[in-house]
């Protein structure tokens, strides 16, 4: 029997160390556990089956130890293949191996017959054992079932042995000696057998499918990737197209929003440019009445006159000419190119624009700019935006009609950015209001179509600056636009 208990230890030893080495390739701990706690078990059968050649208190004491440690590691093994066990689980199942481990040394040290002792033994394993069915029946749920199944059986070969062997003790029909040659002996030893082969059939089969079935999901995770991947290429495509129809959008309504702001510069347009031309009419028709009488020899004393008459129309000819580039600057078609610009000139072509309607309301208008601003952009669109805040400011006082109407802009360069403030000192912007001034539709003018400030700030951040304002209801409003100096190009 001795004998027997050794070539059970070998096969033991040769099967876990096969499973640990052809399952090496999974790096698993779980893997490591189970081959580990398979290789304490076999040591354990050989302390056992070592009587007489060493101290039979080291049997009890490290043989019973490695036993239950080896059980205890496999059965762990099984309850965490879908993670941790349960610490509940792990609290009751340890401290049964503790107090069996305890009673095991405590009557073998008091003295107590083999035979009691391995009653005990067999009593133990017969109950523990039956965890291996509980565990074959919850890894069916989940994983493969004929793995699952061999855990299952091997649990009942387990209990439905040892407790044979157990009633055959306690009936007085089995061997009390461990290496007696007896009917029970064989039973258990045949049944440790074939039950570990099946525990270790159905462990490995078990471990297999899982890591198949987790191959599948990543595949099945990189397929989902690739697929969203494919999508999100298509969304980004989609997004440029929209990004495209989104800025043509807004150069459509900056050309619509100048149109329909038109007819409200047309007076001033006018008003400005008959002064110079009326100026030209009249000194040129000084100068033909001079002329005419060149053939009656003129006295000398007329030439300064004339020179000054031929001063005047230049100058009021370049005037008008002035007036008549801004007017095609303003209102130029823009196929939304971007080119280097001045913001500060940009700011006073279109104040200078309004000049009449300043003078005509009074207004005291005032341009701070204590540095060139360059920038790269659309000159086009930018205006666009000093136009809108120039009109609202405008009609904000003349609304208001404040004692002294003030109106300011200045501009600088701060932390990386061009900053632009267009101030009033008219009536502010409503608290009620302030929430969807920038709302496409939303105006509180009459005659406003809710545009301005809307496409003002889209064209801001289509620049990849802001466009922001403070408001003090019944005393004023500033509004502020902020463009990355960035994408300034300065001259080299």
């Amino acid at each position: 029997m001795q004998t027997v208990f050794w070539m059970d230890a070998f096969l033991y030893l040769m099967l876990y160390a096969a499973i640990w080495y052809g399952m090496a390739r999974f790096r698993s701990p779980r893997v490591l556990l189970w081959s580990v706690s398979g290789i304490a078990s076999a040591l354990g059968l050989c302390l056992l089956g070592s009587r007489g050649w060493i101290s039979y208190s080291l049997i009890v004491v490290l043989g019973q130890f490695l036993m239950a440690a080896g059980n205890w590691g496999r059965q762990i093994t099984l309850r965490s293949l879908d993670g941790p066990p349960s610490a509940r689980w792990m609290w009751w199942s340890g401290l049964a191996n503790v107090v069996y481990l305890g009673l095991s040394y405590g009557l073998h040290f008091s003295g107590a017959p083999e035979s009691t002792i391995v009653l005990l033994f067999y009593v133990f394993y017969s109950l523990n054992c039956a965890d291996y069915c509980w565990s074959g029946r919850r890894i069916a749920q989940t994983h493969d079932a004929i793995g699952a199944n061999a855990v299952y059986w091997a649990g009942w070969v387990l209990a439905g042995t040892l407790g044979l062997k157990t009633l055959a003790l306690l009936t007085g029909w089995g061997a009390t000696d461990l290496y007696e040659v007896s009917w029970d002996n064989f039973v258990v030893f045949v049944g440790q057998f074939v039950a570990m082969v099946m525990l270790n059939v159905g462990f490995m089969q078990i471990y297999v499918d899982k890591h198949h079935r987790a191959k599948i999901e990543v595949e099945r995770n990189l397929a989902s990737e690739q697929e969203r991947s494919v999508m999100a290429q298509r969304h980004s495509e989609t997004l440029v197209v929209l990004l495209l129809e989104r800025d043509e959008i807004i150069r459509q309504l900056t050309l619509s929003n100048k149109s329909a702001g038109m007819g409200a510069l047309v007076a001033s347009f006018a008003h400005e440019l008959n002064q110079p031309l009326t100026a030209i009419l009249l000194h040129a028709e000084l100068m033909q009445s001079k002329l005419a009488r060149v053939p009656n020899d003129p006295p000398m004393s007329d030439l300064p006159m004339l020179r000054s008459v031929a001063d005047c129309i230049v100058s009021d000819t370049q005037r008008s000419a002035d007036i008549i580039r801004k007017l095609r600057n303003l209102f130029r078609l823009s196929k939304g190119e971007k080119a280097d610009m001045r913001v500060d000139q940009l700011v006073l072509d279109v104040a200078s624009l309004f000049h009449a309607q300043v003078q005509a309301a009074e207004i005291l208008l005032t341009t701070d700019f204590s540095t060139e601003l360059r920038f790269f952009g659309d000159a086009t669109q930018l205006q666009q935006v000093v136009l809108n805040l120039f009109n609202n400011a405008m009609d904000a006082l003349i609304e208001k009609r404040p004692l002294y109407p003030q109106l300011k802009i200045w501009g600088y360069e701060q932390e990386g950015f061009l900053v632009l403030h267009v101030e009033d000192n008219g009536n502010g912007i409503p608290l009620e209001l302030q929430d969807e001034i920038f709302s496409l539709f939303k105006t509180s003018k009459s005659q406003g179509m809710g545009v301005g400030l809307w496409l003002s700030r889209a064209i801001a951040e289509s620049h990849g600056g802001q466009l922001n304002f403070k408001s003090d209801p019944g005393w004023g409003t500033v509004f502020t636009m902020r463009l990355p100096s960035n994408s300034v190009h300065r001259a080299t």
